[in-house]
C-alpha cells in the first residue's frame, strides 16, 4: 500500500468509545493520537480508543483533515447515551445536574503567584452518574463522566472521582504521590497540597474539573510522609582484591553453565561474605573464619535452602578456583525438612479460574494447572510449543535444563485458540506491552486477585497449582512414573510426595475405631 492510500479509520467500539486504526507506518501519525485526551491502546487488536464525542471528533478532523475516514454509521453523542444505567447519589436540595454549559459558567481561574485554582462561590456540587457493569460472575459497579468531580473530604485529603473509561486520565492521577484507591467507594483520594492541583491543572486541564469549594491559598506545598523514611539498598563496598575473586567466582559460574538466576543469587550471597572480612584477602579467608560466618548467619534466622546455597558458593570458590578443599569439605548442611506443600481441591480449582475474567489471564492461569508447569516456564512458553494436533505443550530448557512434554487439555485448547486469535502474540505465547516476555510479578498478581476473589486456601501459593495438577491426577491412579515424567522430575521420590497428600486413598479406609460399639 502506498503512503498516498494509507487513511486513518474511525470505527464504533461501543456506546461511549471509538475505534481509530493508524497505519503503523505513518509515526507522525500515532504521535498525534498520542496527544489526544483520554486515548487508550487496545494491544489485543491493535487500535487506539477513544472518547466518543464532538471535541474528540473535532481534534480528529483538525489533525488528519482528507486522511481521516469515519465510518458512515457512526453518531456522535452530545451526551451520555441514555440507555447507560445511571444512579444518582443524595444531593442537597440546591444541587443542579453538572452539564458542559454549567461547567463553561462556573470556570475557576489559575493564579500563578500561589500556583492554585481559585473557585468562584456560587459553585455547585456535581451530580454523580454510575454504571453497572457485569463481568463473569462479578458485578461492579463504576463512575461516569466526562469531568472529574472533586470533593474536600478534610483538611488534609481531596476525594476524586474519575470516570472509569478515562484511561489517560486515571494514570494522571496514579502518578499524584500520595494517591490512594477506596476499593468500597470506587473513587480516589489525593494530598490536599498545591502539586495535587497543579497535576491536575496542567495535565488534565482546568475545563476538564468540576467542584465546588474554596481552596485554602495556604495548603502545603508537596505530600510528605512524617516519620518514615524510604528504605534504601544495602551497597556492599569491595576493595580490588575482591572484585577480581567477585569476577573470577562469577566467571566461573557461567563457564558451568548455571541458570542467569543462580548466578545472580550465588553472587549476591558471595558479595555478602567478602563484604564481612573487608580487610582480609579472599584466599587467605581461614576455615574458622568461614564456620564463623555460617554461625553469624544462623544467628539471623536464615533459611536452610539459604544456607545451602552459601555452601554451594562456597565449594565453588574453594574448591574449584582456590583448589583448597580442606577448608570447607567438612561444613555440615542442614538436614532437610520433609515439608507437604499445601494444594486446591478440584472445586477450589474451578472457583480460582472462574473469578479471573481476563481472556489472557484466565489462559495463563489454565496452562498452569493443565500440564503442571512452573512460573518461568508458562512465561518462556513460544507460540511453536503449543500442539494441538497432538494435544501437547513443549516445554524447552526447564530446570536443569532439561525439554520435555506434557498435555494439553481439550479445555485449555478452546481457551488458547481463542487468545490467540484475539491477541496475536508473535513469538512468545505470552507476551508484554512491548511484546517481550511477560513479567513474572505481573503474573503473580493475576494469581493473587483471583484467589483474593474467589475465596480459596490463601495458604496457597502459584506454584500450588502444580502441585494440585500432579495430586489430583495421582488421585485419578495416573501410575506415578508418568506424573514423574509430566512433571521433568529426576528422581521417582520426589514424586512420591504426592501419594502423602492425596485424600482419596484415606477417604477409602476404615478406621479400627469404627468396628467398636461405643
Amino acid at each position: 500500500m502506498s503512503e498516498q492510500q494509507l487513511v486513518v479509520r474511525v470505527e464504533p467500539e461501543h456506546d461511549t468509545r471509538v475505534k481509530v486504526f493508524v497505519p503503523w507506518q505513518r509515526k507522525d501519525w500515532i504521535q498525534q493520537i498520542r496527544s489526544l485526551p483520554n486515548r487508550a491502546w487496545n494491544k489485543g487488536q491493535q487500535y487506539w480508543s477513544v472518547p466518543k464525542n464532538e471535541a474528540t471528533f473535532q481534534q480528529l478532523i483538525q489533525l488528519f483533515g482528507t486522511d481521516l475516514k469515519i465510518a458512515a454509521s457512526l453518531i456522535t453523542p452530545k451526551e451520555i447515551p441514555a440507555d447507560t444505567q445511571k444512579t444518582v447519589m443524595k444531593l442537597p436540595d440546591n444541587c443542579i445536574m453538572a452539564t458542559p454549559e454549567h461547567l463553561a459558567k462556573s470556570k475557576g481561574t489559575y493564579q500563578k503567584r500561589t500556583g492554585i485554582i481559585t473557585i468562584p462561590k456560587n459553585s455547585v456540587p456535581a451530580a454523580k452518574f454510575f454504571k453497572t457493569i457485569q463481568q463473569g460472575e462479578r458485578t461492579f459497579k463504576v463512575f461516569i463522566g466526562e469531568q472529574i468531580i472533586l470533593e474536600k473530604a478534610n483538611n488534609e485529603w481531596l476525594v476524586l472521582w474519575v470516570s472509569y473509561d478515562k484511561k489517560g486520565w486515571i494514570e494522571v492521577v496514579k502518578n499524584i504521590p500520595g494517591r490512594k484507591w477506596e476499593t468500597e467507594g470506587k473513587y480516589w483520594c489525593i494530598p490536599y497540597v498545591k502539586d495535587s492541583l497543579k497535576r491536575l491543572w496542567k495535565l488534565i486541564g482546568q475545563q476538564h474539573l468540576q467542584y465546588s469549594f474554596e481552596i485554602n491559598p495556604n495548603i502545603p506545598d508537596e505530600f510528605k510522609v512524617e516519620g518514615t523514611q524510604k528504605m534504601k539498598a544495602v551497597k556492599f563496598k569491595l576493595n580490588d582484591m575482591q572484585k577480581r575473586a567477585l569476577v573470577a567466582f562469577e566467571e566461573k559460574l557461567m563457564l558451568e553453565h548455571k541458570a542467569w538466576r543462580t548466578i545472580k543469587t550465588y553472587k549476591g550471597l558471595f558479595t555478602h561474605f567478602l563484604a564481612y572480612f573487608p580487610n582480609v584477602k579472599p584466599s587467605s579467608i581461614s576455615k574458622e573464619q568461614i564456620e564463623a560466618y555460617i554461625l553469624y548467619k544462623i544467628q539471623g534466622n536464615v533459611s536452610d535452602s539459604q544456607l545451602n546455597q552459601l555452601i554451594n558458593c562456597f565449594n565453588c570458590f574453594f574448591i574449584r578456583i582456590l583448589m583448597q578443599k580442606e577448608k570447607v569439605v567438612k561444613l555440615e548442611r542442614p538436614k532437610k525438612k520433609k515439608k507437604l506443600p499445601n494444594v486446591f481441591s478440584l472445586a477450589e480449582i474451578e472457583r480460582l479460574l472462574k473469578a479471573c475474567v481476563n481472556l489472557k489471564h484466565k489462559s495463563m492461569l489454565i496452562l498452569v494447572y493443565s500440564g503442571g508447569l512452573r512460573r518461568s516456564e508458562v512465561l518462556n512458553l513460544r507460540v511453536e510449543d503449543l500442539n494441538f494436533d497432538r494435544k501437547t505443550v513443549f516445554i524447552k530448557n526447564a530446570k536443569g535444563g532439561k525439554d520435555r512434554f506434557t498435555f494439553l487439555a481439550d479445555l485449555a485448547r478452546k481457551y488458547l485458540v481463542e487468545y490467540l486469535k484475539q491477541y496475536e502474540p508473535r513469538y512468545y505465547l505470552f507476551e508484554g506491552q512491548m511484546r517481550g516476555r511477560y513479567g513474572e510479578s505481573s503474573l503473580q498478581k493475576i494469581f493473587d486477585t483471583a484467589k483474593k476473589y474467589s475465596k480459596v486456601t490463601p495458604n496457597v501459593t502459584l506454584h500450588g497449582l502444580r502441585h494440585s495438577f500432579a495430586t489430583h491426577l495421582v488421585e485419578k491412579r495416573v501410575p506415578l512414573h508418568v506424573v514423574q515424567e509430566l512433571l521433568g522430575h529426576n528422581s521417582i521420590k520426589t514424586t512420591e510426595i504426592y501419594l502423602h497428600i492425596s485424600n482419596k486413598f484415606r477417604k477409602e479406609l476404615k478406621s479400627p475405631l469404627d468396628d467398636l460399639s461405643l
